[in-house]
């Protein structure tokens, strides 16, 4: 009997043991990593019907574009960049005339300065010599607090003025020789012809100090039309009489202004004799440069002397 319940216990605990869940070790357990595919961001495609804005930037930040690729738009500076032969970038601004065609001012400024002397807007000698809004306002525009005269409705220049190396905007050091200033002349004539909508044959120069002699020394080429030189010295060592007076055998004319004690640029004034083409305004004190465009410093005749200037060099 004893016999048959021993077999019984036994069958009654294989069949309990064969109801139980098997139980796994967890670290025979092998979990394959879950790839979770990382969707593309969505792309925002801007309306094909957005206009970008107008910007008119201010001039000192405009980048500068090369001279052939500007259009017209306004009487505001745009910036410009142009190379000399020798591999220097020089930085200006262009300021157009109202006119297609008109001739073009290249202003150069003295030793140590900018081309910032120029656009003072207590003188505004640019707007002036643009002459905008001219002809559309009906009124020349008035400048200087009414020390520059009013010109006529139909008379404008475009204009560019520009650093030489080593000043302002423009690269390198400062010039350790005086001939890179003339050099840096030449390159600035050159690059006023490429400017867009101008009279490629007619440009002329006005200068102080340093750029007096400028504009003279390097106008000896063909569609250099005329130059005037406030407070010259022979600063670039080049003989202003001897240069002066070949520009006049050309028929272009040259003028020459000057303060009586102001170093040597009477004596360069008066090197030589006045005529048809070469005329001289001297004055007292000891102004020098662009100190005659100072409006409570300009003299009455200033602006009557520029505009007779360049009426007669790019007639």
């Amino acid at each position: 009997m004893r016999k048959y319940i021993r077999q019984l216990l036994s069958l009654i605990t294989i069949l309990i043991s064969a109801c139980a869940p098997i139980s796994t070790p967890q670290a025979l357990i092998t979990v394959e990593p879950t790839h979770t595919r990382t969707a593309r961001p969505s792309q925002t495609l801007l309306p094909q019907s957005t206009l970008r804005p107008s910007i008119t930037p201010e001039p000192s930040l405009t980048p500068a574009p090369s001279v052939t690729s500007m259009a017209l738009t306004s009487s505001r500076g745009i910036a410009v960049s142009f190379k000399t032969p020798d591999d220097h970038i020089l930085k200006g601004y262009f300021y157009p005339a109202f006119r297609s065609g008109a001739p073009v001012v290249v202003l150069m400024h003295q030793k140590l300065a900018n081309q910032t002397l120029w656009w003072a807007e207590d003188a505004g000698f640019i707007p002036w010599l643009q002459n905008w809004p001219a002809p559309g306002a009906g009124q020349p525009t008035p400048s200087a607090g009414g020390r520059l005269p009013l010109l006529n409705p139909t008379l404008t220049f475009n204009v560019l003025t520009f650093d030489f190396r080593g000043h302002g905007e423009s690269d390198g050091p400062m010039p350790q020789d005086i001939a890179e200033y003339l050099i840096d002349a030449r390159a600035a004539y050159e690059a006023a012809r490429s400017l867009p909508q101008v009279d490629a044959n007619r440009i002329v120069g006005i200068g102080t100090s340093i750029g007096a002699d400028a504009v003279v020394d390097a106008c000896d080429v063909d569609y250099c039309r005329g130059a005037f030189s406030i407070s010259p010295g022979n600063w670039l060592g080049v003989d202003y009489r001897q240069t002066a007076a070949r520009l006049i055998a050309q028929n272009k004319p040259v003028r020459c202004m000057y303060a009586i004690n102001d170093g040597p640029s009477p004596v360069t004034c008066t090197s030589l004799a006045t005529g048809d083409f070469y005329k001289t305004f001297a004055y007292g004190g000891v102004k020098h440069g662009m100190s005659f465009l100072v409006p409570r410093k300009m003299e009455t005749d200033f602006g009557k002397n520029i505009i007779e200037f360049l009426f007669e060099a790019t007639q």
